[in-house]
């Protein structure tokens, strides 16, 4: 026995470490992995994902655009922000201060409904909005989960007037992140 249990103890713990890493990043069509900020999404079928946009935005995911409109007012995109934290607030905490913000940042902001549930196993906030964006209203529907010193705040983005049409697929592509 004391001589199979060394020979049996590494394959275990390489197999255990084989499947943890699996289960981190899905190999799968339009699954969106960012092993370093620690989240995974899956996007809708034909979006485009830009996994380098810049700024906080970790990922940014648009819709086709219709054949000769204006991508400005008419670009529809589900994005994933992470942001760190200073001084470890809460989720409620963090998700209030955001929610200020945004009506401290619009000439119009109107509210339609928030409240708290789960993705992921893990509680999250949520607000569905409109705001003045500068050159359209936005509808918007934003989640935001806290982890450590990170805030991931994933939203989808459309026109307010199309807004209707995307609703369930920015709620299904929210329903798909998980952090790592």
């Amino acid at each position: 026995m004391k001589k199979i249990l060394p020979t049996i103890l590494p394959c275990v713990l390489i197999v255990l470490i084989n499947c943890s890493c699996t289960k981190r990043c899905p190999d799968e069509p339009g699954v969106y992995c960012d092993p370093q900020k620690r989240f995974h999404i899956t996007f809708p079928a034909g979006w485009t994902v830009n996994a380098d946009p810049g700024g906080n935005a970790a990922v940014v995911a648009e819709a086709p655009l219709e054949e000769g409109k204006d991508p400005e007012r008419t670009r529809t995109t589900f994005e994933v922000i992470v942001l760190p934290l200073m001084g470890n607030p809460s989720r409620e905490e963090y998700f209030n201060a955001y929610r200020k913000g945004l009506a401290q940042d619009s000439p119009f902001y109107e509210e339609a409904d928030r409240g708290e549930l789960s993705i992921g196993r893990r509680k999250t906030s949520y607000i569905l909005y409109q705001m003045d964006a500068g050159i359209r209203i936005e509808g918007v529907l934003a989640y935001v989960q806290v982890k450590g010193s990170n805030a991931y705040l994933f939203r989808g983005v459309t026109r307010a007037i199309q807004f209707n049409s995307f609703h369930d697929t920015f709620r299904q592509t929210a329903y798909t992140f998980k952090l790592l």
